[in-house]
């Protein structure tokens, strides 16, 4: 993952509209994460399922698989925004599901996450969200948070067309 991060072009090499929307991407991220901060519903959706995504609670939709969730437009975009090699750590133990969910949950920040890890929203997410009143912002952002990401994958495509 590392070597393919750094395959990535820099912000040297991009256009000011590539750079400009990984910011934004970065932003996104961190704005819907602290909306579904204290979120209970995500500690034990996989509880019952079968190894791999049931081997601690939580984390079902982290079962992906890591090369398939970090695509090269994930990663061109973390890249730009400032994600290092060094910032993609796996946890210091076992894992589950993608290579950097832990039985303490995901060892990346949320700005070195790919926008679809932090945009997802399960049924179970979207019941509590509704009953906390935030299940409009969420979706909001999370909406805002996919149209910029179609807009990156859209400006790096055309600088490699």
């Amino acid at each position: 993952m590392r070597r393919r991060l750094v395959a990535q072009p820099s912000a040297a090499r991009a256009s000011e509209e590539q750079v400009r929307l990984a910011r934004e991407l970065r932003r996104l991220r961190e704005e819907l994460t602290r909306l579904l901060d204290g979120a209970t519903s995500c500690s034990g959706c996989a509880r019952g399922h079968s190894l791999p995504h049931g081997r601690w609670s939580g984390g079902q939709c982290c079962g992906g698989h890591t090369e398939e969730i970090f695509t090269d437009h994930e990663l061109a975009a973390l890249r730009l925004s400032g994600t290092t090699p060094a910032r993609l750590a796996p946890p210091r133990s076992d894992h589950a599901g993608c290579a950097f969910r832990g039985p303490l949950g995901c060892s990346l920040d949320v700005a070195d996450r790919p926008n679809l890890c932090v945009r997802y929203v399960c049924r179970e997410l979207e019941t509590e969200l509704a009953e906390r009143g935030t299940l409009a912002d969420v979706k909001k952002t999370a909406r805002a948070l996919g149209r910029a990401f179609d807009e990156f994958v859209r400006a790096t495509d055309d600088a490699t067309a």
